[in-house]
């Protein structure tokens, strides 16, 4: 699977909050977005996910533009995302959230099931499987009959990412998933999300901790002021000087 971004330009207003911005990578993989506060990374997400239509350039997905479609035709083109801010339902129980991220693939309206219980049913089935096993995989499975709204920030952010692979998607856009997060939290997401492209899975994450970046990604983009400054594996951009004079600071002498 094959992602391009192709001169990609945001504006509002006067304002460009992404400009000209190129990249691509190839998946299963881990890539990683990384800049300063306000670079455009959540802006450029947004366009990935149909949340915001380009100024200027395009999207693709396996050579297909999906920039410009709305965000449900894009998460059904097998796109899945989280965001910075959790956004759960804090009354239903941490088994149904992730439910609600199968729904796509029970699918169907209420006719066609009527139409088609058995179907319908095996598909349900399927959907409680999945759920099944992808809460245990995020240790989750211990707290599913347990209200979302009660649980610690950690385990939140894991809820976010057992939902959206419960769509079963191609592409993973993870938003700031290690924000806020003790050292144990953060190792223990990092070691999941290094499982995902074993299960065919490419992630691409907006992150501020740049060694749980470096650690993860094998190709890092890296925007300030809505534009690409570089983009290589992490021991490229380490070394890249427009990187540490806008983000990792300035080289001691």
């Amino acid at each position: 699977m094959k992602v391009e971004i192709d001169d990609v330009g945001v504006r509002f207003g006067g304002l460009w909050a992404n400009k000209n911005v190129s990249f691509s990578f190839e998946g299963p993989s881990i890539t990683a977005v990384i800049g300063p506060n306000g670079a455009g990374k959540s802006t450029l997400f947004n366009v990935i996910t149909g949340f915001i239509k380009p100024t200027t350039g395009e999207v693709r997905l396996r050579g297909r533009r999906i920039s410009g479609l709305a965000p449900e035709r894009v998460a059904g083109e097998g796109i899945g995302r989280t965001f910075q801010i959790p956004e759960i339902c804090h009354e239903m129980s941490v088994q149904d959230n992730v439910l609600v991220g199968a729904h796509r693939h029970i699918g169907g309206n209420l006719f066609s099931q009527l139409l088609n219980v058995g179907a319908s049913a095996r598909r349900e089935h399927e959907a409680h499987d999945r759920v099944e096993a992808i809460l245990k995989d995020t240790r989750l499975w211990e707290l599913r009959d347990q209200p979302a709204g009660i649980l610690p920030l950690g385990r939140v952010r894991l809820l976010e990412i057992a939902r959206a692979l419960a769509s079963e998607p191609d592409l993973l856009l993870l938003d700031e998933a290690a924000s806020g997060l003790n050292s144990q939290e953060t190792a223990e997401l990092a070691d999941f999300i290094r499982t995902l492209p074993s299960r065919g899975i490419s992630v691409l994450l907006i992150e501020h901790n740049v060694h749980f970046v470096m650690e993860l990604a094998r190709t890092v983009a890296v925007l300030d002021h809505g534009q690409l400054i570089a983009v290589g594996s992490p021991e490229d951009v380490r070394g890249n000087e427009a990187v540490i004079s806008a983000y990792l600071g300035k080289r001691k002498t």
